[in-house]
């Protein structure tokens, strides 16, 4: 599969925050399980907490004309991904990496709002202008 227009801006401010990328891309399913992977990979060490913070990120660049289309068929990839991950046990915190434009137009829709919380939704959000992570939305 294509990396995303933004996958070497995401991952390059994930290592200046300092986590480690660990895979790239992170399997998830091998191709005789159906061969699904997310971007990426990645840990951190905690420094005021005990234990090793793994996360796994799907990147999407909302470049195309519908924000909501582009929405919602990465919601569908967020749903599948998340269900994987905790089927194997892979004890990864899954993030959506979207641009904070994007963001910041859709959450003004109410319906947007009711299924980011219906399906727990957590958001990497960055600054494409700046190459930097702009926030963290749990």
């Amino acid at each position: 599969m294509a990396k995303d227009a933004f996958h070497d801006l995401v991952k390059d401010a994930l290592i200046q925050e300092g986590w480690r990328v660990t895979d790239n891309p992170l399997t998830l399913l091998s191709r005789a399980e159906g061969g699904i992977s997310t971007d990426l990979g990645a840990e951190k060490i905690i420094v005021a907490e005990k234990g090793l913070t793994k996360i796994a990120v799907e990147i999407k660049s909302f470049t195309n004309p519908s924000l909501i289309h582009d929405f919602l068929r990465a919601i569908g990839q967020y749903s599948g991904y998340n269900v994987v991950i905790r089927l194997k046990k892979l004890e990864r915190t899954l993030y959506l990496a979207m641009p904070i434009f994007a963001y910041e137009k859709l959450i003004l829709y109410d319906f947007v709002q009711a299924i980011i919380e219906e399906n727990g939704i957590k958001f990497l959000l960055f600054d494409p202008q700046q190459k930097i992570i702009v926030s963290w939305k749990e």
